[in-house]
Parts: C-alpha cells; structure tokens; sequence
C-alpha cells in the first residue's frame, strides 16, 4: 500500500479532463441564427447550384461569405458594426 502523501501527490498531479468548450459565435452567425437564417443568409431549406452561393460558375470567382450576407442584409451588417 502507498503511503499517504505518495498517493496525494499521483492524484494532484494527474490532470483532470476538461469539458471542451465550443468557440464563441461571431456576431454574424449570431445574427443569422437569431434570424433563422442559413450561414448564406436564405432560408434553410435553400438548395444552392454547385453547393453554395458564394461561387459564381460562369466567371469562376468566389466571394466570401461575409460580404456576401452583409451585402444582402445591410440590417445584419450594421448590427455587426460594419
């Protein structure tokens, strides 16, 4: 049997498990989600040519996604502060 302290000393210093915490939501996602909008600004059950909004097929240029939803709804860029 270990001695007392020998025993205190294994059990401090094992670390214990955190629960992993998930990463803040931006303002946008925030904003869209309190909308009950897609991450595209739409509403969710939105079917996209190609899979998303944000590429355009016929120039081949993306756009990225927050321009393209503050550009859509203003009222969601301006509660972002932009």
């Amino acid at each position: 049997m270990l001695p007392r302290a020998i025993l205190l000393l294994l059990l401090a210093g094992c670390p214990r498990e955190s629960t992993p915490t998930a990463p803040p939501q931006s303002c946008l996602d925030a904003q869209l989600a309190s909308r009950g909008l897609n991450q595209f600004g739409d509403p969710p059950d939105t079917m996209y040519p190609g899979g998303t909004p944000l590429f355009d097929e016929k120039t081949g240029k993306r756009t990225e996604r927050e321009a393209y939803v503050f550009a859509k709804h203003p009222e969601i860029a301006r509660a972002c502060g932009r």
